[in-house]
């Protein structure tokens, strides 16, 4: 019997009488499987739920949140554009497929694994 399984090991006596208790958990609740399975019910709450019970609108005028946020005009210059297989800014396309890479590596990786243009 190894200590990890048990916490202690009592004889009384003279009697080969062994008494073994198990080791307590520290406060740590075992969940049930009624509780996992309430758990796994909940259903998932939408956007706009989650925007409600956080009550925004109690908050003072000058602290920002969601609902404050303001979107300015668009903007005149092109948005930016990024390679496909490392994510930095992009300057080449394919010429295949139109897909934007930013270096010679990137081009041949994607070449060789991502390039779907003709493929059937």
């Amino acid at each position: 019997m190894t200590r990890s399984y048990f916490s202690k090991l009592s004889i009384e006596g003279n009697c080969s009488l062994v008494f073994i208790t198990k080791k307590q958990s520290k406060g740590t609740k075992r969940k049930t499987r009624q509780a996992k399975a309430l758990e796994a019910k909940k259903a998932p709450r939408t956007f706009l739920e989650l925007v409600h019970e956080a009550n925004l609108d109690s908050l003072p005028p000058y602290v920002p949140s969601y609902l404050k946020a303001a979107v300015g005009p668009p903007s005149s210059t092109s948005c930016r554009h990024f390679c496909t297989v490392c994510g930095s800014a992009a300057t080449y396309t394919c010429v295949r497929c139109g897909v934007r890479f930013c270096s010679g590596r990137c081009q041949n990786i994607h070449n060789d694994t991502r390039c779907l243009k003709f493929v059937a």
